[in-house]
């Protein structure tokens, strides 16, 4: 199967395993990352807004922006991904794709996490996202001059044992479902 089959079928599945994990999907992701893992004071901390049957990181954000993280939301700009802060309840503007963004007026942040949307993962971290390459372009340029992880959230029926890859896909640190936690080992 060629990516674009792969995601076709991994929209599918996604719609499916939302349908099947409920609307307390969203708060389960949230406790079990926080659980998890231990956030540097002041760490900044970008999301994203979930769109179609994504993962939903809104109520996992507003628990860290209430605990002191500052926050952050990309946005795309001349085919690059920045991230500009963000507050919950501030109004998003739509961007490509028609995906909610901060308005280009919001302050440019450098993120030390990212909480990153996608359509299925692999037992070795890659993801298979919507085929722009934001986030991939995004790690690669930022891992190498400071430490920045990544971590995905998903339902856990968005798991499969191995996606393809190419040179230029940037592994996750991490993915979180509501079943439990997947952590990976990067070189």
């Amino acid at each position: 199967m060629d990516k674009k089959e792969l995601r076709t079928e991994a929209l599918a599945r996604r719609s499916r395993s939302a349908e099947a994990a409920g609307p307390k999907a969203a708060l389960l992701i949230a406790r079990r990352l926080l659980g998890d893992f231990v956030f540097m004071k002041g760490a900044i901390i970008a999301g994203y807004a979930a769109i179609g049957a994504e993962a939903d990181p809104f109520p996992l954000m507003a628990t860290l922006g209430a605990q002191g993280h500052p926050l952050c939301l990309p946005r795309v700009e001349d085919k690059d991904l920045t991230f500009r802060s963000w507050k919950p309840g501030e109004p998003l503007i739509p961007g490509p794709m028609n995906v909610p963004q901060p308005a280009a007026s919001a302050k440019e942040r450098r993120p030390d996490l990212l909480i990153v949307p996608l359509l299925a993962f692999d037992n070795d971290g890659y993801r298979l996202g919507y085929g722009a390459g934001y986030y991939d372009r995004y790690l690669s340029e930022h891992r190498h001059k400071r430490t920045i992880r990544a971590i995905g959230i998903a339902y856990a029926g968005q798991h499969v044992e191995r996606l393809p890859h190419e040179p230029h896909d940037e592994p996750l640190d991490a993915v979180v479902t509501e079943e439990r936690v997947w952590r990976f080992e990067r070189n």
